[in-house]
């Protein structure tokens, strides 16, 4: 049920309601912000830029294998000639 000024009306589970504003900084009153979800949509071409690098860095790092480190001295190498004498 949804109380709209003194009438009380049903409503379908799926029912979606969106409300726009221009206001930077909206306050609402906690009553309301409990029930609601809050979304942000102001990002300047900068900010979006460097959210979409990140992205794509996450996922480059995440695709690339780590690189191979050598295991072997050169101590251990058959060839290796000691220099003390």
């Amino acid at each position: 049920m949804i109380k709209i000024g003194e009438n009380v009306i049903e409503y379908s589970k799926d029912f979606r309601f969106y409300i726009t504003t221009k206001l930077r900084n909206p306050h609402y009153l906690p009553e309301v912000a409990v029930k609601v979800s809050l979304l942000n949509f102001m990002i300047t071409p900068e900010g979006l830029e460097d959210q979409l690098l990140g992205i794509v860095v996450a996922k480059e790092r995440s695709v690339t294998p780590p690189p191979k480190t050598n295991t072997h001295t050169l101590q251990n190498s058959p060839n290796f000639m000691s220099c003390t004498g």
